[in-house]
């Protein structure tokens, strides 16, 4: 007994496994595959995670976005952290402390606006 064959992009049940569906053309693949569903992320999950910079990001995929911010907050506390310890960053700590903080901040409503906005899409 042969095994059934389905054409990978409409579904029909082919004949001959070699030969392309005759509904749509198509090669045979052997199995029909449906559009999966994306899965739908929290924005109140994104939020939270984002608490660790970058991780929000992360949880819905921007990968690219998540190191950006990880880079940008680290990076602006060490560069911060070099300053503090010389006569510049003695008159200018306060001013210093708050780009570090707003960036920080907004990665976490970033985060939650994201994912709003992929709920929304459907994305």
């Amino acid at each position: 007994m042969a095994a059934e064959v389905l054409c990978g992009r409409c579904g029909a049940l082919l004949t001959d496994p070699n030969a392309p569906c005759p509904r749509c053309g198509a090669p045979a693949s052997g199995a029909y595959y449906r559009p999966m569903a994306a899965q739908r992320k929290s924005p109140w999950t994104a939020a939270a995670l984002a608490i660790i910079p970058g991780c929000g990001h992360f949880y819905l995929g921007h990968t690219l976005k998540g190191v950006g911010f990880v880079v940008g907050i680290v990076g602006f506390q060490l560069f911060d952290f070099g300053l503090d310890a010389s006569v510049i960053g003695l008159s200018l700590g306060v001013p210093l402390e708050l780009g570090p903080g707003a960036l920080y901040l907004f990665s976490i409503v970033d985060a939650y606006r994201t994912a709003k906005h992929m709920e929304s899409t459907g994305a």
